[in-house]
């Protein structure tokens, strides 16, 4: 029975009691309601529905017979001067009331009339009287004719009429339009003695519109002559909207799950799917229909149910919303990925039994994922195996990945921001560059390439260096814009390129002097040997003097082509083990004389301890030698100091030869060794040049370091004979 009809009932001034019949026991009736009115004058407790007939009435042969006769003609019968609970209550009249159903369930009211004691006559007035007048439902008695005997204060309330205004008159609470409703009532009332309107509208005073559910009493005087008909009004406005509103949604959501194209399922806590939208075809290819009744872990993967149990569990005992990604079985192409949300159903202040789900297609999404990880793992592979350096960094510089190479080179040292590794290693001129190459990346999203220094104590490094862009997305892992830099290390290359270039231009430059030296020399022998012959024939000294000076100039002359067929000469060859202090102490003592003069004066480390022995020829060692000398003794006109210093380590021996002169500018420094580049004033720029090509014929390496106005210092670094029975090159530091 609906709360509502409770309600009426309870309301009721005449007891009535409800007895139901199943079809498994149609002889067996049962109470199945009990109102307020009818416990009182039975003396019942509210237990007793439920219980069987014959243990709670007297007389319940009688009692069953009777319902039976009114069910089947559906016609109400009446037992007169009855007694139901108690033996000393005798009931005047009892009347039998048939309830259809649809269910196939029969229903039989039964409503009791006065009983024959004095003092119950006395007190039902009262009861009634105090019912009505204190019933929250509105409450009016009309006679059959439409006059107005009565009506309660809540009547008042719900519809603005008071009793004065309409008591002994006529009213109609009908709105427009409800004419046939109103013959309908009149109609039914003439048959049965309650109709009840579950839904319908009203009028109040002020001509609002009220929706009400009304229930229509026939009132009998003790002639069992309908005089009178009791209405009780139950205001169910608020109802109405709330299930109007109620529809509006449910019909606004039904049309939303219907046609969108995500899957929207509603499932019990085991699993069982009592809704499927219809996108369930198209998404995992079977039909909504097909999933009703029937537990969706079925189409899970085995994998992935454990992990979908755990995330119901989670939501069954904290009723919030649960997420994963699963594994879901399509009707025809194996397993696809679904994302599903899942969240509880509540249903008014119950605790929920249901929950909703809604999924969608992710599959191509993870396909495109796996894809993209397994290639993030090879190019991390060839990352951690490239000799290049490797390290990806976010716009703030924080490192994000390091590559073993770079590690090493760092000797294992931390290296968590890019901009504190540039302070450190990345030589003045080129921060800056590099600087705004990485801004222009993170900006314009284009890769760039460039190539830096980077310096390491007292050594400097080139690298070749690529900035490549990596955005943000849904398909790799980082959460931010990336720059991936790969530096490839080409200070050997430039080395080599500078070599080659060198033994090219020293190729082209002993071409070039072979053919200069050989037409020098033609010439010259002529001259010499008339001016020979002219000196012999001149007495006059100014003459005399005159020749003189030609024949030092032509020895000039003849020494720049004796330089010049040097360079066209082949490789040193007949080298021999030799004392490079024999060497060293010869060049000192050769210009001690000149140093002596110029106020210059020659230091050497005292190595006459030391054994040092060279694979070399002595006479080409010693050329080197002397020229570097030379040319320190003419950067010092006002005197000075000359330091030559030897050290010996493992394989090779070092020579220094530091001069306190003038030096040499920094931008001049890189063209020094150049074919026919000279500092000094008539020099061709070829000293230099063939001792650095003596040198290496030795497998050594000559290195010049100079300070504008402070001197400058030549090293030269030859193998050990010990260690070096072919001619080796030394590795750059």
């Amino acid at each position: 029975m609906k709360p509502f009809e409770h309600a009426l009932l309870d309301s009721y001034p005449e007891p009535y009691v409800l007895f139901v019949f199943s079809n498994d026991h149609p002889d067996h009736g049962h109470i199945n309601y009990v109102n307020q009115a009818a416990r009182e004058a039975l003396h019942l407790e509210k237990d007793c529905i439920g219980k069987p007939i014959e243990e709670v009435f007297l007389n319940p042969d009688q009692i069953v017979q009777t319902c039976k006769k009114a069910i089947v003609t559906q016609d109400h019968h009446s037992l007169e001067h009855i007694s139901i609970s108690d033996s000393n209550t005798v009931f005047e009249f009892v009347k039998f009331v048939p309830i259809s159903s649809p269910s196939g369930v029969q229903y039989c009211g039964l409503i009791l009339d006065t009983p024959y004691t004095a003092v119950k006559n006395m007190t039902d007035d009262r009861m009634v009287e105090s019912i009505f007048m204190s019933s929250p439902n509105a409450m009016l008695i009309q006679s059959i004719d439409g006059e107005v005997f009565k009506i309660n204060p809540s009547f008042t309330e719900m519809f603005g009429w008071k009793d004065y205004e309409i008591i002994g008159k006529g009213i109609s609470l009908f709105p427009c339009g409800f004419e046939k409703e109103h013959e309908e009532i009149v109609r039914q009332l003439q048959k049965k003695e309650v109709y009840i309107i579950p839904n319908t509208k009203r009028v109040h005073k002020d001509g609002s519109v009220k929706d009400v559910s009304i229930c229509y009493m026939n009132i009998y005087n003790h002639l069992r002559e309908r005089t009178a008909v009791a209405r009780l009004y139950i205001d169910i406005s608020k109802q109405t909207l709330f299930h109007t509103k109620y529809l509006e949604q449910r019909n606004s959501l039904q049309l939303i799950t219907e046609n969108m194209k995500d899957l929207v399922a509603i499932s019990d806590f085991s699993g069982k799917v009592v809704y499927a939208s219809p996108s369930h075809v198209e998404i995992t290819g079977y039909s909504a229909e097909s999933y009703l009744n029937r537990k969706v872990f079925r189409y899970i993967h085995p994998n992935d149910r454990r992990h979908v149990f755990e995330q119901i569990k989670k939501l069954v005992y904290a009723g919030r919303s649960a997420k994963a990604e699963i594994r879901y079985k399509h009707a025809s192409k194996g397993y696809i990925w679904i994302e599903w949300i899942a969240s509880p159903l509540l249903e008014g202040q119950s605790q929920f039994e249901k929950f909703v789900v809604v999924g969608r297609d992710i599959t191509h999404r993870k396909r495109a994922e796996e894809a993209l990880q397994e290639s993030e793992k090879k190019y991390r592979l060839i990352l951690e195996k490239t000799s290049d350096l490797v390290v990806m960094f976010n716009p703030f510089g924080d490192v994000d990945f390091v590559s073993p190479s770079l590690q090493t080179w760092l000797d294992h040292k931390p290296l968590t921001n890019i901009y504190e590794f540039m302070a450190q290693y990345v030589v003045a001129e080129d921060f800056n560059h590099l600087y705004e190459i990485i801004h222009s990346v993170f900006s314009k999203k284009e890769p760039e390439q460039s190539t830096i220094t980077l310096e390491v104590g007292e050594h400097r490094f080139t690298f070749d260096t690529v900035l490549t862009p990596l955005a943000a997305n849904d398909y790799n892992s980082h959460s931010e814009d990336m720059i991936l830099l790969i530096a490839r290390d080409i200070t050997k290359r430039l080395e080599d390129e500078h070599v080659s270039m060198q033994h090219e231009k020293m190729s082209t430059v002993g071409q070039l002097a072979a053919g200069i030296a050989h037409e020098l020399r033609n010439p010259l022998t002529s001259v010499k040997g008339f001016i020979h012959m002219i000196g012999d024939e001149l007495r006059d000294p100014l003459h005399q003097n005159y020749l003189e000076i030609i024949r030092k100039e032509l020895d000039g002359i003849e020494r720049i082509a004796d330089e010049f067929m040097d360079l066209a000469k082949p490789h040193v060859v007949n080298v021999e083990n030799t004392e490079l202090k024999e060497i060293v102490e010869s060049c000192v003592r050769l210009f001690e004389g000149t140093a002596f003069l110029k106020g210059i004066h020659i230091y050497v480390d005292d190595i006459s301890n030391e054994d040092i022995v060279v694979n070399g020829q002595k006479s080409a060692l010693k050329r080197v030698f002397i020229n570097i000398m030379k040319n320190a003794m003419e950067a010092m006109d006002k005197g000075g100091t000359l330091a030559i210093t030897v050290k010996r380590r493992e394989n090779y021996v070092d020579l220094y030869f530091s001069d306190s002169g003038i030096g040499i500018e920094k931008e001049r420094l890189k063209y020094i060794g150049e074919p026919f580049y000279s500092t000094k004033e008539k020099g061709i720029g070829l000293g230099l040049m063939m001792s650095r090509k003596i040198i290496r014929e030795h497998g050594g390496r000559l290195s010049i370091e100079s300070e504008y106005l402070k001197g400058t210092t030549i090293c030269i670094v030859l193998p050990l004979s010990t260690t070096h029975v072919e001619h080796q090159k030394i590795p750059s530091y």
